[in-house]
């Protein structure tokens, strides 16, 4: 990246000299119109003080050409640094026809201060002005069609590159993607390097334009070969879980507790293993229960999202917490699955209820239906049921009930160091 500072460097060199060329010029109207200023009332002493000083020990102000070509020479040598944007209507002609307007308003303009104060110096303002501007026109159109051959680069690529990143910078839990970049006419090594991936990475691109060639797989192998776990989802399986076994067989040695792969798919069973996502260990008390409903339900109604603490969203979510609080505590969480708590959450409801309320830790947990219940409320507890009953009937399916009511493995991944694809 050096060369990227020294240009950078370059660049506030040559507004430097643009600056003190255009200070130039306000000091020659400053001195030369003074009679102009005075009348305005727009002058300072300490200005004049610090001109009367230049003009005596250099003799800047001697003749009205010396501060004027001194002017343009900076402006000249600013021009030379100018990194500008191609333009194929920029010619020579025009760059001519530039040159000589400014130069003739420029430099030419000198008899005007001999006209009225008023007149004579308003028109000397505008026409060095105008001619400082055109000078500057030509300066930069010349230095872009010095340093560029249009007909070189006719898509402009030169001008759209930029020094990138080409050094590597590992540590224990980076990821390098390797990449290649156009800079000054060739083709460059460079390295994209997230040394801190723990901060997250979002990849975007359209479909085909390489996301997972480029990045997911170089994620997928770096991280295995550096011994961590993965979870991986798998769109288009088995792309990325072939990569992920592969890989991991060629590198179990990076890791200290030897790991295991897993799949799981909903769509084919006999590619799957199974696991219980309701594992009974995983909960110690009620509220783990409420977790676990409070996920599952926002995950099906996406918009219950925006309408947390809302009553017929918060009373589906305690009901499946419920039901999945005693499949833990039945037969010490022998029954205790999703599957389970979708069936028995569609059995009739005077059984479901009844067996509930038997438990006294779940007795003032279903309060609010029992009262509708006992109070004869059956549409306000039919809504409730129902709001719980409906999403959850989507997941009915003998493929999910199959592979949900397993224990082949459980969710901890860092304590058992596998390797998950889901599908």
């Amino acid at each position: 990246m050096q060369g990227e500072d020294d240009l950078r460097g370059l660049a506030k060199i040559m507004a430097f000299m643009r600056a003190v060329s255009i200070l130039l010029v306000l000091m020659h109207l400053y001195w030369f119109c003074y009679g102009f200023f005075v009348e305005q009332g727009w002058v300072l002493e300490i200005i004049n003080k610090i001109l009367g000083n230049f003009d005596r020990t250099a003799g800047l102000f001697s003749h009205t050409l010396y501060t004027k070509v001194f002017a343009v020479i900076l402006l000249a040598l600013s021009c030379l640094g100018t990194k500008g944007v191609k333009n194929e209507k920029i010619t020579w002609s025009k760059i001519y026809v530039a040159l000589g307007i400014g130069f003739i308003l420029f430099f030419l303009n000198t008899p005007l201060l001999k006209l009225s104060p008023l007149i004579g110096t308003f028109f000397y303002i505008l026409t060095l002005s105008l001619g400082y501007i055109a000078l500057l026109m030509a300066g930069a159109w010349i230095t872009r069609l010095l340093k560029n051959n249009l007909m070189d680069d006719v898509f402009n690529n030169e001008n759209e590159s930029f020094q990138q990143e080409t050094k590597l910078m590992e540590n224990e839990y980076s990821v390098n993607l390797p990449t290649k970049f156009y800079y000054k006419n060739k083709w460059n090594d460079g390295w994209i390097n997230i040394v801190n991936p723990f901060r997250a990475t979002i990849v975007l691109g359209t479909p085909g334009s390489g996301k997972s060639y480029a990045i997911v797989n170089n994620y997928i192998k770096q991280q295995i070969e550096k011994g961590f776990s993965m979870y991986i989802y798998d769109f288009k399986f088995d792309d990325l879980s072939t990569i992920a076994y592969n890989h991991l067989l060629k590198h179990r040695d990076k890791y200290k507790i030897q790991p295991k792969f897993y799949v799981i798919n909903f769509d084919d069973p006999r590619k799957s293993h199974r696991c219980n996502p309701l594992n009974p260990q995983f909960m110690t008390d009620i509220s783990d229960a409420y977790e676990a409903a409070y996920t599952i339900m926002l995950n099906l109604n996406r918009s219950w999202i925006q309408k947390q603490g809302d009553f017929f969203v918060e009373s589906p979510i305690i009901l499946l917490a419920a039901i999945i609080w005693y499949l833990k505590i039945y037969d010490n969480g022998k029954y205790c699955t999703f599957p389970h708590a979708i069936e028995l959450l569609n059995k009739k409801y005077s059984d479901v209820f009844t067996i509930l309320t038997s438990y006294s830790e779940l007795e003032n947990y279903l309060s609010p239906f029992m009262d509708a219940w006992q109070g004869g409320a059956q549409d306000q507890l039919q809504g409730q049921i129902a709001s719980a009953k409906i999403p959850l009937s989507r997941m009915i399916s003998p493929q999910l009930y199959w592979v949900m009511t397993g224990d082949d493995f459980s969710l901890d991944i860092s304590t058992d160091a596998l390797s998950f694809c889901i599908k």
